[in-house]
């Protein structure tokens, strides 16, 4: 072949197929296998030490070979043809020359970015249709993404709020190929259908491919067929979305911050000591100096001590913002969320004490404290706590503006809709109207419209411990335009306006008669809101 043909410019001659000389023998000497053998009149010789690796009688494999041709001369030896077309195949070693710099199928996000046809080929080797696939370090989300597209469960997990923010909207605005099943009723679990396919040069495309040996040739037999897991049969009809998942966390949904034993201080609990806990707390707020708010907006800490003598305050401090003002800090347990009690006793004392603002530094609230926070007497904010702060190495790696934020509630609106449901119960809306920033120099909220929030979401029957999202919306970003160029139309463009918008579909209340709504912020933080049916407007 030239170096055009191998390498693809020019194409291979009419009537031409791609093959190589094979050997003929194999090591060791036997009897009858050893003899010289008459090819075309011509007497071959045996190598030293070795025997035909085909039967050489007559009418026998070397003879068929023959026929078919099969068998060559280079030089004085006889040699055996082999074809490329025999073989379209080849086993996957520990190289893989397809994956390096430059073969990424999408826009490469992070340097830790893993190729997409990576994450699937070893899902491909490692498991089967049905199987669980288990990623501890979520990302992009990338593994769950390949293990829904070949149709295995998935659990993935990460520290960072990020990386699910990610990972969700990347899952929920997918679409991928419909695989044809071979047990439908089972699911993927029951395998998927593969099929032999040549495309109009002769090419195997399809799942099932014959693997040509010579003694198969030899023998008139049927060839072995292998088949590729990567070429399974789909119905290019149907655009198939991801299934159902959830999106759940260590940090329980609600729970107060005493503890249960009768007596015992109200400390925050912990893995570890509670003591070594609040220090930690307190020295990260301590070197972390400012807190680093959206518009530019900075409150400088200062004397951030520990209080030894308080039932519910931990520390106090100074914040300085053109006016200085004494400040109490509560620290929420590193296990669980504030809850609405805490919250109250908390205030109380701080109240009790002349403190002139009360600050919440908290992994997760509860929704009914959250909600408390703008009816108390003394101002009190909620600090949402990266969950990276418990890390030993933060405070060398971190800056403050990446450990703290201060958001406030969505203001949501639960309407009443025109119309019944099928069973005739009324309908409802839900109207998001934005998500509310705290402002520390001014003491007041600046409200960022809902069009400008990343992610909203709905559980349209909430039962007070899981959220469990019915209707998700996208205002910000322009994460549904993958999956309508996928449908290709089968849709209105209001059906897209509608999913990055601000309103749900109607609905009808379920037996919990209570609605949740979560937003997500720029820094993928959840803000969580409840509403009841008594409180629709």
């Amino acid at each position: 072949m030239s170096n055009e043909e191998l390498s693809g410019v020019s194409p291979i001659p009419a009537g031409w197929k791609i093959g190589a000389l094979g050997p003929i023998s194999s090591p060791g000497y036997q009897e009858a296998r050893s003899q010289p053998y008459d090819f075309r009149g011509i007497s071959v010789p045996c190598p030293r030490n070795r025997h035909w690796s085909y039967d050489p009688s007559p009418g026998k494999e070397m003879d068929r070979l023959a026929a078919k041709n099969r068998l060559w001369w280079t030089g004085s030896n006889l040699r055996t043809v082999l074809l490329l077309d025999d073989n379209p195949i080849t086993y996957f070693d520990n190289v893989w020359m397809d994956t390096g710099t430059g073969s990424f199928t999408e826009d490469q996000v992070y340097v830790v970015q893993t190729a997409e046809k990576v994450v699937g080929r070893c899902i491909q080797m490692a498991t089967d249709p049905g199987d669980l696939v288990l990623d501890i370090t979520c990302g992009s989300g990338t593994t769950a993404y390949m293990a829904e597209q070949w149709g295995r469960r998935w659990i993935t997990c990460d520290t960072s709020r990020v990386p699910i923010a990610l990972a969700r909207q990347r899952l929920l605005t997918s679409t991928f190929p419909w695989y044809r099943l071979k047990e439908p009723s089972k699911g993927p679990a029951g395998g998927f259908v593969y099929e032999r396919k040549q495309n109009k040069r002769g090419e195997e495309v399809g799942g099932l491919v014959p693997r040509i040996t010579l003694k198969s040739v030899a023998n008139d037999e049927d060839p072995k067929v292998e088949v590729l897991a990567d070429r399974p049969e789909t119905n290019n009809k149907i655009t198939r979305i991801c299934g159902p998942f959830t999106v759940e966390a260590t940090i329980q949904a609600a729970m107060t911050m005493e503890d249960d034993v009768p007596m015992a201080s109200p400390q925050p609990t912990a893995s570890g000591s509670p003591r070594a806990y609040l220090d930690r707390m307190i020295e990260v707020l301590r070197q972390s100096k400012t807190l680093r708010l959206p518009g530019n907006v900075t409150l400088e800490l200062e004397n951030v001590s520990a209080l030894a003598d308080r039932e519910y305050l931990h520390a106090e401090g100074v914040a300085r913002n053109g006016t200085e003002k004494r400040i109490a800090v509560v620290f929420g347990p590193q296990d669980g969320a504030i809850g609405s009690e805490y919250v109250f006793n908390a205030h109380t004392e701080a109240l009790q004490q002349g403190y002139q603002q009360l600050f919440l530094f908290g992994f997760a609230i509860d929704a009914k404290a959250r909600e408390m926070l703008a009816k108390l007497k003394l101002s009190t904010t909620y600090v949402a706590v990266t969950p990276d702060v418990v890390m030993s190495d933060l405070l060398k790696t971190s800056k403050s503006s990446e450990i703290f934020s201060i958001t406030g509630l969505p203001d949501v609106r639960l309407e009443e809709e025109a119309g019944n449901d099928k069973d005739g119960a009324p309908l409802y809306r839900v109207v998001i109207k934005g998500l509310d920033i705290f402002r520390p120099d001014t003491m007041e909220t600046d409200e960022i419209p809902a069009e400008n929030l990343p992610c909203w979401m709905l559980d349209s029957n909430y039962n007070g411990m899981a959220f469990f999202a019915s209707q998700v919306f996208f205002p910000k970003t322009s994460a549904w335009e993958n999956l309508r160029k996928s449908l290709e139309g089968q849709f209105a463009d209001s059906v897209w306006e509608h999913l990055a918008g601000t309103v749900s579909e109607p609905f009808a209340l379920g037996d919990k008669k209570r609605i949740a709504v979560k937003a997500i912020d720029e820094r993928g933080n959840e803000l969580m809101v409840v509403k009841s049916a008594g409180g629709v407007n």
